[in-house]
Protein backbone atom coordinates (compact mmCIF):
# COMPACT_ATOMS: atom_id res chain seq x y z
CA UNK A 1 0.00 0.00 0.00
CA UNK A 2 1.06 3.44 -0.83
CA UNK A 3 2.54 5.47 1.95
CA UNK A 4 1.04 8.53 0.96
CA UNK A 5 -2.49 7.30 0.85
CA UNK A 6 -1.84 5.88 4.19
CA UNK A 7 -0.79 9.15 5.72
CA UNK A 8 -2.98 11.13 3.66
CA UNK A 9 -4.51 14.39 5.97
CA UNK A 10 -6.69 16.35 4.65
CA UNK A 11 -3.87 19.31 4.56
CA UNK A 12 -2.08 17.17 2.52
CA UNK A 13 -5.30 16.68 0.23
CA UNK A 14 -5.96 20.63 0.30
CA UNK A 15 -2.59 21.93 -0.76
CA UNK A 16 -2.75 19.75 -3.95
CA UNK A 17 -5.86 22.34 -5.42
CA UNK A 18 -4.57 24.54 -8.11
CA UNK A 19 -6.77 27.64 -6.58
CA UNK A 20 -8.61 28.25 -3.39
CA UNK A 21 -12.15 27.93 -5.37
CA UNK A 22 -10.87 24.56 -6.00
CA UNK A 23 -10.49 23.83 -2.41
CA UNK A 24 -13.91 25.14 -0.89
CA UNK A 25 -15.31 23.06 -3.98
CA UNK A 26 -13.94 19.95 -2.83
CA UNK A 27 -14.72 20.51 0.91
CA UNK A 28 -18.61 20.68 0.21
CA UNK A 29 -17.89 17.45 -1.97
CA UNK A 30 -16.21 15.48 0.79
CA UNK A 31 -19.46 13.84 2.17
CA UNK A 32 -19.72 10.20 1.48
CA UNK A 33 -23.97 10.64 0.37
CA UNK A 34 -22.56 12.21 -3.00
CA UNK A 35 -20.58 9.69 -3.98
CA UNK A 36 -22.47 6.13 -5.25
CA UNK A 37 -19.01 4.21 -5.51
CA UNK A 38 -15.85 4.50 -3.78
CA UNK A 39 -13.31 2.32 -3.83
CA UNK A 40 -9.18 1.39 -4.04
CA UNK A 41 -7.58 -0.59 -5.83
CA UNK A 42 -3.26 -0.54 -3.95
CA UNK A 43 -2.35 2.74 -4.72
CA UNK A 44 -5.44 3.72 -6.57
CA UNK A 45 -8.43 5.28 -5.54
CA UNK A 46 -11.66 5.75 -7.63
CA UNK A 47 -15.42 6.66 -7.39
CA UNK A 48 -18.41 7.59 -8.77
CA UNK A 49 -19.62 11.26 -7.64
CA UNK A 50 -22.73 12.28 -8.20
CA UNK A 51 -23.49 15.52 -10.31
CA UNK A 52 -26.25 17.60 -11.31
CA UNK A 53 -26.51 15.34 -14.99
CA UNK A 54 -28.30 12.24 -14.95
CA UNK A 55 -24.68 10.01 -14.56
CA UNK A 56 -22.23 10.28 -12.18
CA UNK A 57 -18.76 11.31 -12.86
CA UNK A 58 -15.98 8.48 -12.86
CA UNK A 59 -12.82 9.86 -11.05
CA UNK A 60 -9.59 8.48 -10.32
CA UNK A 61 -6.16 8.83 -8.39
CA UNK A 62 -3.07 7.21 -9.09
CA UNK A 63 -0.46 7.51 -6.00
CA UNK A 64 2.14 5.23 -7.44
CA UNK A 65 4.61 7.85 -7.25
CA UNK A 66 5.15 10.69 -4.98
CA UNK A 67 3.45 12.83 -7.94
CA UNK A 68 -0.01 12.36 -7.45
CA UNK A 69 -2.11 12.21 -10.49
CA UNK A 70 -5.84 12.46 -11.11
CA UNK A 71 -8.73 12.07 -13.71
CA UNK A 72 -12.15 12.96 -13.90
CA UNK A 73 -14.98 12.47 -16.60
CA UNK A 74 -15.95 16.22 -15.72
CA UNK A 75 -15.55 18.98 -18.44
CA UNK A 76 -13.26 21.01 -15.76
CA UNK A 77 -9.96 22.02 -17.11
CA UNK A 78 -8.56 22.18 -13.54
CA UNK A 79 -6.09 19.49 -12.17
CA UNK A 80 -6.56 18.09 -9.89
CA UNK A 81 -10.40 18.82 -10.10
CA UNK A 82 -12.59 19.36 -7.24
CA UNK A 83 -14.36 15.62 -7.38
CA UNK A 84 -10.69 14.39 -7.57
CA UNK A 85 -9.69 16.25 -4.39
CA UNK A 86 -13.17 15.47 -2.88
CA UNK A 87 -12.11 11.91 -3.58
CA UNK A 88 -8.98 12.53 -1.43
CA UNK A 89 -10.86 14.28 1.54
CA UNK A 90 -13.21 11.28 2.13
CA UNK A 91 -10.53 9.31 2.36
CA UNK A 92 -8.06 11.05 4.37
CA UNK A 93 -11.35 11.15 6.63
CA UNK A 94 -11.55 7.46 6.34
CA UNK A 95 -15.11 8.00 5.80
CA UNK A 96 -18.20 6.36 3.49
CA UNK A 97 -18.07 2.66 2.37
CA UNK A 98 -15.07 2.20 0.83
CA UNK A 99 -14.23 -1.32 -1.02
CA UNK A 100 -11.46 -3.18 -2.64
CA UNK A 101 -12.02 -2.99 -6.57
CA UNK A 102 -10.16 -2.49 -9.53
CA UNK A 103 -11.00 0.26 -11.69
CA UNK A 104 -13.13 0.73 -14.47
CA UNK A 105 -11.88 0.27 -17.78
CA UNK A 106 -11.51 4.07 -18.73
CA UNK A 107 -9.72 4.48 -15.83
CA UNK A 108 -7.16 1.32 -15.74
CA UNK A 109 -6.68 2.29 -20.00
CA UNK A 110 -5.32 5.70 -18.16
CA UNK A 111 -3.55 4.22 -15.62
CA UNK A 112 -2.12 2.01 -17.97
CA UNK A 113 -1.01 4.65 -20.20
CA UNK A 114 0.86 6.34 -17.20
CA UNK A 115 2.77 3.61 -16.84
CA UNK A 116 3.90 3.12 -20.24
CA UNK A 117 4.55 6.91 -20.61
CA UNK A 118 6.55 6.50 -17.40
CA UNK A 119 8.95 2.98 -18.64
CA UNK A 120 9.13 4.93 -22.42
CA UNK A 121 11.19 7.77 -20.07
CA UNK A 122 12.83 6.12 -18.29
CA UNK A 123 14.94 4.42 -21.25
CA UNK A 124 17.96 5.78 -22.96
CA UNK A 125 17.72 6.67 -26.47
CA UNK A 126 18.96 4.36 -28.90
CA UNK A 127 18.58 6.79 -31.66
CA UNK A 128 22.33 7.21 -32.23
CA UNK A 129 22.71 10.25 -35.11
CA UNK A 130 23.88 9.05 -38.32
CA UNK A 131 26.87 11.72 -38.34
CA UNK A 132 28.15 13.50 -35.24
CA UNK A 133 30.53 15.59 -37.02
CA UNK A 134 27.47 17.34 -38.90
CA UNK A 135 25.41 17.58 -36.32
CA UNK A 136 27.83 19.63 -34.27
CA UNK A 137 28.66 21.63 -37.21
CA UNK A 138 24.94 22.23 -37.33
CA UNK A 139 24.40 22.89 -33.86
CA UNK A 140 27.31 25.44 -33.84
CA UNK A 141 26.08 26.60 -36.85
CA UNK A 142 22.20 27.81 -35.06
CA UNK A 143 24.37 28.44 -31.71
CA UNK A 144 26.08 31.36 -33.79
CA UNK A 145 22.96 32.32 -35.29
CA UNK A 146 21.31 32.72 -31.57
CA UNK A 147 24.21 34.71 -30.43
CA UNK A 148 24.30 37.48 -33.33
CA UNK A 149 20.64 37.91 -32.90
CA UNK A 150 21.19 38.40 -28.79
CA UNK A 151 24.10 40.70 -29.33
CA UNK A 152 22.14 43.00 -31.48
CA UNK A 153 19.12 42.52 -29.07
CA UNK A 154 21.44 43.50 -26.35
CA UNK A 155 22.95 46.53 -28.20
CA UNK A 156 19.50 47.85 -28.77
CA UNK A 157 18.85 47.14 -25.04
CA UNK A 158 21.72 49.48 -24.20
CA UNK A 159 21.13 52.46 -26.07
CA UNK A 160 17.21 52.14 -25.00
CA UNK A 161 18.75 52.07 -21.23
CA UNK A 162 20.74 55.34 -21.68
CA UNK A 163 17.84 57.14 -23.49
CA UNK A 164 15.71 55.70 -20.57
CA UNK A 165 18.40 57.42 -17.67
CA UNK A 166 19.05 60.34 -20.11
CA UNK A 167 15.65 61.39 -20.28
CA UNK A 168 15.02 61.03 -16.47
CA UNK A 169 12.46 59.36 -14.01
CA UNK A 170 9.55 61.98 -14.79
CA UNK A 171 9.90 61.47 -18.66
CA UNK A 172 9.86 57.60 -18.37
CA UNK A 173 6.27 57.95 -15.85
CA UNK A 174 4.73 59.80 -18.97
CA UNK A 175 5.72 57.29 -21.31
CA UNK A 176 2.81 54.70 -22.42
CA UNK A 177 2.57 51.86 -21.71
CA UNK A 178 3.37 50.57 -25.10
CA UNK A 179 6.77 51.71 -25.10
CA UNK A 180 7.57 49.24 -22.79
CA UNK A 181 5.78 46.63 -24.23
CA UNK A 182 7.81 47.54 -27.90
CA UNK A 183 11.17 47.15 -25.80
CA UNK A 184 9.91 44.15 -24.64
CA UNK A 185 8.61 42.41 -27.48
CA UNK A 186 12.22 43.50 -29.61
CA UNK A 187 13.80 41.53 -27.06
CA UNK A 188 11.57 38.18 -27.49
CA UNK A 189 12.31 38.51 -30.88
CA UNK A 190 16.00 38.82 -30.05
CA UNK A 191 15.44 35.33 -27.71
CA UNK A 192 16.16 37.44 -25.01
CA UNK A 193 13.23 36.47 -22.76
CA UNK A 194 14.24 36.98 -19.44
CA UNK A 195 15.49 40.99 -20.64
CA UNK A 196 12.25 41.08 -21.62
CA UNK A 197 10.47 40.10 -18.68
CA UNK A 198 12.17 42.44 -16.79
CA UNK A 199 11.37 45.64 -19.10
CA UNK A 200 7.51 44.40 -18.01
CA UNK A 201 7.98 44.84 -14.97
CA UNK A 202 9.12 48.69 -14.57
CA UNK A 203 6.10 50.13 -14.89
CA UNK A 204 5.10 48.56 -11.52
CA UNK A 205 8.40 50.27 -10.40
CA UNK A 206 7.53 54.20 -12.21
CA UNK A 207 3.77 54.01 -10.75
CA UNK A 208 3.97 57.12 -8.46
CA UNK A 209 1.85 55.44 -5.80
CA UNK A 210 4.68 52.99 -5.28
CA UNK A 211 6.35 53.05 -1.69
CA UNK A 212 9.48 54.14 -3.59
CA UNK A 213 10.14 58.04 -3.09
CA UNK A 214 14.06 57.90 -3.70
CA UNK A 215 13.82 55.56 -6.74
CA UNK A 216 16.34 53.07 -5.36
CA UNK A 217 13.99 49.76 -6.26
CA UNK A 218 13.81 51.23 -10.26
CA UNK A 219 17.81 52.17 -10.16
CA UNK A 220 18.30 48.46 -9.10
CA UNK A 221 16.26 47.45 -11.68
CA UNK A 222 17.61 49.01 -14.27
CA UNK A 223 21.13 48.30 -13.23
CA UNK A 224 20.49 44.59 -13.37
CA UNK A 225 19.02 45.23 -16.67
CA UNK A 226 22.76 46.78 -17.82
CA UNK A 227 24.49 44.37 -15.86
CA UNK A 228 23.25 41.71 -18.47
CA UNK A 229 24.39 43.73 -21.74
CA UNK A 230 27.72 44.29 -19.74
CA UNK A 231 28.12 40.57 -19.01
CA UNK A 232 27.08 39.58 -22.53
CA UNK A 233 30.05 41.72 -23.76
CA UNK A 234 32.85 39.74 -21.22
CA UNK A 235 30.56 36.06 -21.89
CA UNK A 236 34.17 34.71 -22.61
CA UNK A 237 35.59 35.72 -19.65
CA UNK A 238 33.29 33.85 -17.88
CA UNK A 239 33.64 30.84 -16.24
CA UNK A 240 30.83 27.75 -17.21
CA UNK A 241 28.98 28.51 -13.79
CA UNK A 242 28.81 32.77 -14.26
CA UNK A 243 28.20 32.05 -18.11
CA UNK A 244 25.16 29.61 -16.99
CA UNK A 245 23.83 32.08 -14.79
CA UNK A 246 23.68 35.17 -17.60
CA UNK A 247 21.99 32.58 -20.00
CA UNK A 248 19.61 32.09 -17.65
CA UNK A 249 19.22 35.47 -17.02
CA UNK A 250 18.72 36.41 -20.46
CA UNK A 251 16.01 33.27 -20.26
CA UNK A 252 18.08 30.72 -22.15
CA UNK A 253 16.01 27.41 -21.61
CA UNK A 254 17.72 24.84 -19.54
CA UNK A 255 19.18 21.70 -21.13
CA UNK A 256 17.41 19.05 -19.26
CA UNK A 257 19.14 16.24 -21.26
CA UNK A 258 22.94 17.81 -20.88
CA UNK A 259 22.46 17.38 -16.83
CA UNK A 260 24.72 14.75 -15.52
CA UNK A 261 22.86 11.42 -13.77
CA UNK A 262 21.88 12.92 -9.91
CA UNK A 263 22.37 10.34 -6.97
CA UNK A 264 18.92 8.93 -5.16
CA UNK A 265 18.68 10.55 -2.20
CA UNK A 266 15.44 11.57 -0.19
CA UNK A 267 14.11 15.16 -0.21
CA UNK A 268 10.84 16.55 0.93
CA UNK A 269 8.19 19.10 -0.42
CA UNK A 270 8.16 22.45 1.58
CA UNK A 271 5.56 24.02 -0.28
CA UNK A 272 5.34 25.98 -3.84
CA UNK A 273 4.10 29.53 -4.77
CA UNK A 274 2.07 29.83 -8.34
CA UNK A 275 1.74 33.19 -10.16
CA UNK A 276 1.64 34.64 -13.25
CA UNK A 277 3.89 36.07 -15.69
CA UNK A 278 3.23 37.83 -18.85
CA UNK A 279 1.70 34.31 -20.59
CA UNK A 280 2.36 31.65 -18.60
CA UNK A 281 1.41 30.44 -15.09
CA UNK A 282 4.93 29.88 -13.45
CA UNK A 283 4.66 27.49 -10.31
CA UNK A 284 8.14 27.43 -8.22
CA UNK A 285 8.23 23.87 -5.85
CA UNK A 286 10.71 24.02 -2.98
CA UNK A 287 12.64 20.70 -1.65
CA UNK A 288 14.79 20.07 1.30
CA UNK A 289 17.60 17.55 0.66
CA UNK A 290 19.16 15.35 3.10
CA UNK A 291 22.96 16.18 1.81
CA UNK A 292 25.73 14.28 1.47
CA UNK A 293 26.95 12.80 4.87
CA UNK A 294 28.54 15.35 6.89
CA UNK A 295 26.69 18.19 4.95
CA UNK A 296 24.38 20.05 5.99
CA UNK A 297 20.50 19.68 4.11
CA UNK A 298 19.84 21.36 0.69
CA UNK A 299 17.37 23.20 -1.05
CA UNK A 300 16.46 22.79 -4.32
CA UNK A 301 14.00 25.09 -6.44
CA UNK A 302 11.79 23.24 -9.32
CA UNK A 303 9.91 25.40 -11.96
CA UNK A 304 7.18 24.10 -13.61
CA UNK A 305 5.48 26.32 -16.54
CA UNK A 306 2.15 26.35 -18.68
CA UNK A 307 0.69 28.75 -21.34
CA UNK A 308 -2.41 30.45 -19.74
CA UNK A 309 -5.23 28.88 -19.58
CA UNK A 310 -3.78 25.47 -19.13
CA UNK A 311 -3.40 23.65 -16.19
CA UNK A 312 0.50 22.93 -14.52
CA UNK A 313 1.43 19.72 -13.52
CA UNK A 314 0.21 18.40 -10.71
CA UNK A 315 2.48 19.20 -7.92
CA UNK A 316 4.62 17.23 -5.39
CA UNK A 317 2.76 16.24 -2.33
CA UNK A 318 3.49 18.71 0.21
CA UNK A 319 5.50 17.27 3.96
CA UNK A 320 5.59 14.09 2.01
CA UNK A 321 9.12 12.63 1.81
CA UNK A 322 10.56 11.30 -0.92
CA UNK A 323 13.66 9.33 -2.82
CA UNK A 324 14.34 11.05 -6.15
CA UNK A 325 17.34 11.71 -8.36
CA UNK A 326 17.52 15.63 -8.06
CA UNK A 327 20.27 17.48 -10.61
CA UNK A 328 20.74 21.01 -10.14
CA UNK A 329 21.57 23.42 -12.92
CA UNK A 330 24.78 24.47 -13.68
CA UNK A 331 24.91 27.83 -11.57
CA UNK A 332 27.59 29.76 -9.25
CA UNK A 333 24.69 29.34 -6.52
CA UNK A 334 23.00 26.45 -7.21
CA UNK A 335 19.40 26.67 -6.71
CA UNK A 336 17.20 25.18 -10.01
CA UNK A 337 16.97 21.76 -10.32
CA UNK A 338 15.18 19.19 -12.11
CA UNK A 339 13.57 15.96 -10.78
CA UNK A 340 15.36 12.73 -12.80
CA UNK A 341 13.24 9.72 -13.66
CA UNK A 342 10.43 8.70 -10.79
CA UNK A 343 10.10 9.48 -7.14
CA UNK A 344 9.56 6.79 -4.53
CA UNK A 345 7.85 7.30 -1.47
CA UNK A 346 10.38 7.22 1.79
CA UNK A 347 8.73 7.28 5.40
CA UNK A 348 10.82 9.12 7.35
CA UNK A 349 10.45 12.81 7.02
CA UNK A 350 13.46 15.12 7.27
CA UNK A 351 15.26 17.15 10.11
CA UNK A 352 14.41 21.03 9.13
CA UNK A 353 17.13 23.15 9.37
CA UNK A 354 17.05 26.97 11.30
CA UNK A 355 17.91 30.28 10.55
CA UNK A 356 17.63 33.57 12.11
CA UNK A 357 16.48 37.11 10.74
CA UNK A 358 19.73 38.40 11.52
CA UNK A 359 21.23 35.88 8.99
CA UNK A 360 18.95 36.51 6.21
CA UNK A 361 20.52 39.60 4.42
CA UNK A 362 23.80 38.12 5.09
CA UNK A 363 22.87 34.82 2.79
CA UNK A 364 21.04 36.92 0.13
CA UNK A 365 24.24 38.98 -0.08
CA UNK A 366 26.04 35.81 -0.37
CA UNK A 367 24.06 34.15 -2.66
CA UNK A 368 23.96 37.55 -5.49
CA UNK A 369 27.89 37.86 -4.49
CA UNK A 370 27.88 34.73 -6.55
CA UNK A 371 24.96 34.87 -8.96
CA UNK A 372 23.80 39.24 -9.28
CA UNK A 373 20.82 37.95 -11.19
CA UNK A 374 19.39 36.06 -8.30
CA UNK A 375 15.83 37.34 -8.03
CA UNK A 376 15.23 34.86 -4.53
CA UNK A 377 16.48 32.70 -2.50
CA UNK A 378 14.70 30.08 -0.28
CA UNK A 379 15.45 30.32 3.96
CA UNK A 380 14.02 29.22 7.32
CA UNK A 381 13.73 32.06 9.67
CA UNK A 382 13.02 32.06 13.18
CA UNK A 383 11.83 31.78 16.10
CA UNK A 384 9.54 34.62 14.97
CA UNK A 385 6.16 36.25 15.12
CA UNK A 386 4.08 37.72 12.59
CA UNK A 387 3.16 41.50 13.19
CA UNK A 388 0.07 42.89 11.36
CA UNK A 389 0.14 46.47 11.23
CA UNK A 390 2.57 46.88 9.17
CA UNK A 391 2.76 43.01 8.06
CA UNK A 392 6.15 41.93 9.38
CA UNK A 393 7.96 39.10 10.83
CA UNK A 394 9.58 39.66 13.77
CA UNK A 395 12.25 38.30 16.39
CA UNK A 396 12.82 38.55 20.28
CA UNK A 397 15.81 40.42 19.26
CA UNK A 398 14.12 43.40 17.53
CA UNK A 399 15.10 42.17 13.77
CA UNK A 400 12.46 42.41 11.75
CA UNK A 401 11.53 42.17 8.00
CA UNK A 402 8.51 43.13 5.74
CA UNK A 403 6.51 40.49 4.27
CA UNK A 404 5.24 40.36 0.97
CA UNK A 405 2.37 42.34 -0.80
CA UNK A 406 1.29 39.17 -2.29
CA UNK A 407 0.28 37.94 1.09
CA UNK A 408 -3.35 38.64 1.63
CA UNK A 409 -5.09 39.78 4.92
CA UNK A 410 -6.77 36.99 5.69
CA UNK A 411 -4.06 34.66 5.14
CA UNK A 412 -2.17 36.28 7.77
CA UNK A 413 -4.74 36.02 10.34
CA UNK A 414 -5.10 32.18 9.61
CA UNK A 415 -1.28 32.14 9.97
CA UNK A 416 -1.84 33.63 13.12
CA UNK A 417 -4.41 31.74 14.28
CA UNK A 418 -1.94 28.18 13.38
CA UNK A 419 0.46 30.28 16.01
CA UNK A 420 -1.71 30.80 18.27
CA UNK A 421 0.75 32.26 20.86
CA UNK A 422 3.67 30.40 20.07
CA UNK A 423 6.72 31.56 18.24
CA UNK A 424 7.67 29.91 14.86
CA UNK A 425 9.94 28.99 12.47
CA UNK A 426 8.81 30.35 8.78
CA UNK A 427 10.07 28.92 5.46
CA UNK A 428 9.67 30.75 2.47
CA UNK A 429 11.44 33.02 -0.35
CA UNK A 430 13.77 36.31 0.85
CA UNK A 431 14.32 38.81 -2.13
CA UNK A 432 16.40 41.26 -0.42
CA UNK A 433 13.46 43.36 0.52
CA UNK A 434 10.19 41.19 1.09
CA UNK A 435 9.75 37.98 2.55
CA UNK A 436 7.07 35.45 1.06
CA UNK A 437 6.00 33.32 3.79
CA UNK A 438 5.33 29.25 2.34
CA UNK A 439 5.06 27.29 5.04
CA UNK A 440 5.88 26.86 9.15
CA UNK A 441 6.54 24.73 12.01
CA UNK A 442 6.19 25.26 15.57
CA UNK A 443 9.67 26.28 17.31
CA UNK A 444 9.49 23.15 19.63
CA UNK A 445 10.02 21.11 16.69
CA UNK A 446 11.28 23.97 14.34
CA UNK A 447 15.29 24.22 16.02
CA UNK A 448 17.87 22.99 13.93
CA UNK A 449 18.13 18.71 14.01
CA UNK A 450 14.41 18.50 14.87
CA UNK A 451 11.98 16.77 12.43
CA UNK A 452 8.28 18.40 12.12
CA UNK A 453 5.39 19.09 10.45
CA UNK A 454 5.80 22.22 7.59
CA UNK A 455 1.98 23.76 7.68
CA UNK A 456 1.62 26.21 4.14
CA UNK A 457 -0.18 29.70 4.89
CA UNK A 458 -3.92 29.79 4.43
CA UNK A 459 -4.29 26.10 5.09
CA UNK A 460 -5.10 24.80 8.30
CA UNK A 461 -2.89 23.20 10.42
Amino acid sequence: MSPILDQLTADIALALAPDSSSAKAAQKLARPSGWPTLARDGDVLWGECQGSGAHPYLVGVDARSAEIASKCSCPSRKFPCKHALGLLLLHAARVGEWQASSPPPDLARWLGGRVARAEKAAQPPDDQPADPTAQAKAQAKAQAARDRKRSAGLEDLEVWLSDLVREGLQAARARPYGDWDRQAARLVDAQLAGAARQVRQLPELLHEGRADPGGEALTAHLGQLWLLTQGWRVRDTLGAAERADLLTALGAPLDRASLPPAAPQVWQALGSVQEEEGKLNVRRTWLLGEGQPGEEPRLALLLDFAPAGQALPLPLAPQQPFTAAVAYAPSAHAQRAILQGEAAVAATPLPLPGGTLAELQERYAAALALNPWLERIGAFVGPAYLHLDPPQLCDAEGHAVPLSARVEQADLWVMLAQAETQMRTYFGEWDGVTFLPIGAVSTEVGRPGAAGTLHEPGVPA
